[in-house]
């Protein structure tokens, strides 16, 4: 007689447990495919190319968001959210003013905050992330800041992904987010760490920069798990399991870059800082510098 399955602890055939814990990477890897070389050709670019696939996804972003709110996408109250992207690039187009775009993000989440509290947020948490990718790009450390930042933060989803799904293990929160793992979380820094320290090297950092990219990237990654975990706190909250499904494998544009929306605000959020308190390293200037 020929043996049976192997079977796990569970009574489960092993075969079929694998199978079913790897059965989204094919859409997976091929999502990433064919979107990483336009983002990063468009990041090569700069300039209008950059701002305008910012512009769409933030757009779509947004408009999911208020899709989570329960709002139907042509109601008022989710085109004047979406519309908030394309009028802060519009100002910065026509004005070049960096402080424009950041005033019209906070004034539409503001007013859109006051009619519904949960829409006035997404504004604003979309909004920073698109700021930040704008921003970054600007100066002659910007193409450098954003490849570090993007490649950071894919990284991070691509060590969270094998972590998890090969060790497993404890849930980090399983009331927001109940796949994943703080051994996710902890392959997902170790990824995001030789992530930046390979993109610094390249861009000629020396021993010093390589040690801040190493700091700059664990902090990075960490955001990214944060955003990623509170989008899976609005989508429980909601009711929903996708934010769309535009992107096979990863559903909507909201679910492959929340992440990215936290960990791009929070770099830009050090360049301030850093051009406040030592303006040598401000704006312009590589993130690890």
């Amino acid at each position: 007689m020929a043996p049976g399955p192997v079977r796990n602890a569970a009574g489960q055939p092993v075969a079929r447990v694998v199978g079913e814990r790897w059965r989204d990477l094919a859409p997976r890897v091929a999502s990433a495919m064919a979107l990483g070389p336009i983002a990063l050709a468009a990041v090569w670019w700069g300039g209008i190319a950059w701002q305008a696939l910012l512009t769409l996804l933030a757009t779509i972003a947004v408009l999911e968001w208020a899709g989570l709110c329960n709002l139907k996408l042509d109601s008022t109250l989710a085109i004047s959210a979406a519309a908030s992207v394309p009028a802060a690039q519009a100002a910065y187009l026509a004005t070049g003013r960096q402080a424009l775009p950041v005033a019209v993000i906070a004034v539409a989440a503001a007013a859109l905050a006051w009619r519904q509290r949960l829409l006035g947020a997404g504004v604003l948490y979309v909004g920073a992330g698109y700021l930040g990718l704008l921003l970054l790009r600007v100066g002659g450390g910007g193409l450098a800041n954003v490849v570090f930042v993007l490649l950071v933060v894919w990284a991070n989803d691509i060590g969270g992904y094998v972590a998890g799904r090969l060790i497993g293990g404890r849930r980090m929160a399983p009331r927001l987010s109940p796949g994943k793992t703080w051994a996710g979380a902890g392959g997902g820094l170790v990824f995001s760490v030789v992530a930046g320290l390979a993109v610094a090297a390249w861009f000629g950092a020396d021993r010093a920069g390589q040690f801040r990219a190493e700091a700059v990237s664990v902090v990075l990654s960490v955001l990214a798990q944060a955003g990623d975990l509170a989008e899976s706190a609005l989508k429980r909250r909601t009711g929903r399991k996708d934010s769309g499904q535009l992107i096979p494998g990863h559903g909507g544009i909201l679910d492959r870059v929340d992440g990215l929306l936290a960990a791009s605000a929070g770099a830009l959020v050090w360049q301030v800082v850093t051009q406040f308190f030592w303006p040598p390293i401000g704006q312009g200037v590589v993130l690890w510098q």
